[in-house]
């Protein structure tokens, strides 16, 4: 069953109760997406930019987008001008649905505080049949690199979802991850899946009114990376009483295991289920899940496949790895996986490039027991407040400025090794600024040379050889 098969299906049901109070049957959801889906001429794919927001707006955009047969490319509607400039430069979509400015130019359509603005640029008719929808993959940095998604990957992930967190339509989550990030998304995909009431806000975790709602409302879940974990412990979370929780989530990065100890012990007390998960925008948002009644045993793990889905671990010569305990490449085989990625317009016409196999460049292995545990990265890639950043493109950046630098990090740490000790404050200020970092996860590592290897290349493992984290 399709998720708008659902929607269609559950008429009668409340399907989203905005931060207004604003309620919204299926019924209504289905009539506004149909609205905004009948806008598009039938036959012709074009790509919907949608610059999101946890709105009602934001969610038509994207469930009209898909339902027309059309492409949606999400991104963040707070994002900088620049960074928005090279992405729709970068793939050149033909219409933006976006906040309203009021100014009327190109504007085809309009619901509430948004319109739909027609681009200058010229329908090409060479989008890929199934491609339904662009998730890029590293939206803090403003990198134009995305996953290039179909309705069966978001189909099967939100059924995966839904099963193995037995939801049904009295679920009530609460929408504290954005729209445009693949979590936060997925969290509105399975629960429209099976008929439930989302709780659509954009007010954070640190609000009084989100708590407010979260009560009024009586919200059944939330969803958190673990820079939102974090906040929770920080504002005191484990000693709320919040008698409508049944159940909530952590993926977007590990969290470490003190934290997660607590809360873990937290479920217990509350009779509330803790999951941990793991997941990728490649694979359209979770990969596996550990079964809350084994968070004490293996709290380090990231548990078994999502229904449907199959891990593995290879050598370097891509041969399965059927020994427990032996580190390798970790793989995931699914109907979730994306067709491939995507840099630009061009890249929008290609077909399925993976066939259903991602290699998700983590190194893992798994116990007797076929639970998996990710020990490092291969790729030079960390998360931060659960996104991903890439490393490399910080490191272009500064160098393109005049800083003799090189960039490396860890989950929730950016480290920069300058040469200069003066240029720390300019470094931080400039990373800050252009990628949306707090200055808290940034670290700059004064060294007076940057070692090269043999072959001439940078040494970076030498060079961060006597880096000492905080």
């Amino acid at each position: 069953m399709s998720l708008f098969s659902n929607i269609n299906k559950n008429n009668k049901n409340i399907a989203i109760i905005d931060k207004l109070g604003n309620e919204y049957t299926y019924s209504e959801l289905s009539e506004m997406i149909n609205n905004f889906a009948g806008i598009f001429e039938k036959g012709s794919k074009s790509l919907i930019l949608v610059r999101g927001k946890n709105n009602i707006e934001s969610l038509i955009g994207y469930l009209g987008g898909i339902s027309s047969g059309n492409t949606v490319l999400m991104i963040d509607a707070s994002i900088d001008t620049e960074l928005f400039n090279n992405i729709v430069e970068s793939y050149k979509p033909e219409f933006i649905w976006q906040p309203a400015d009021n100014k009327g130019k190109g504007c085809s359509y309009n619901y509430k505080s948004y319109e739909l603005i027609r681009t200058d640029y010229e329908h090409d008719d060479n989008l890929y049949k199934d491609l339904s929808l662009v998730m890029l993959t590293s939206g803090s940095t403003g990198s134009p690199k995305g996953a290039r998604l179909t309705l069966n990957n978001i189909n099967s992930n939100a059924k995966a979802i839904a099963e193995y967190l037995s939801l049904d339509d009295t679920e009530r989550p609460i929408t504290n991850l954005p729209i445009n990030y693949v979590y936060g998304l997925s969290v509105i995909n399975s629960h429209l899946h099976v008929g439930a009431t989302i709780l659509l806000t954009d007010n954070s975790i640190v609000q009084r009114e989100f708590w407010q709602f979260f009560k009024e409302y009586n919200a059944t879940s939330f969803s958190g990376v673990p820079y939102t974990y974090e906040m929770l412990k920080i504002l005191n979370f484990l000693k709320m009483d919040l008698k409508s929780l049944r159940y909530f989530t952590q993926a977007g990065g590990k969290l470490n295991s003190k934290l997660a100890d607590e809360f873990i012990k937290y479920s217990k007390e509350k009779n509330v289920k803790f999951f941990i998960m793991y997941g990728q925008t490649e694979a359209t948002a979770r990969m596996s899940y550990l079964p809350p009644e084994l968070n004490d045993k293996k709290v380090n793990s990231i548990g078994i496949p999502i229904p449907g889905g199959r891990l593995s671990v290879r050598t370097e010569t891509g041969e399965e790895i059927c020994i427990s305990s032996k580190e390798g490449t970790l793989y995931y085989e699914g109907d979730n996986v994306m067709l491939g990625y995507a840099q630009n317009r061009v890249d929008l016409s290609k077909g399925d490039e993976l066939n259903g196999c991602l290699n998700t460049h983590d190194i893992a292995y798994f116990d007797e027991d076929s639970f998996y545990y990710i020990t490092g990265r291969e790729s030079r890639f960390i998360k931060i407040v659960g996104k991903r950043i890439n490393l490399e493109e910080i490191e272009q950046y500064l160098k393109k400025d005049g800083f003799n630098c090189i960039v490396g990090g860890f989950d929730e740490l950016i480290v920069v090794a300058a040469t200069d000790k003066e240029s720390s404050k300019e470094i931080k200020r400039i990373i800050i600024k252009k990628f949306k970092i707090d200055y808290e996860n940034i670290d700059i590592y004064y060294v007076p040379e940057l070692l090269k290897t043999s072959n001439g290349k940078i040494d970076y493992k030498g060079i961060f050889k006597s880096y000492k984290r905080g």
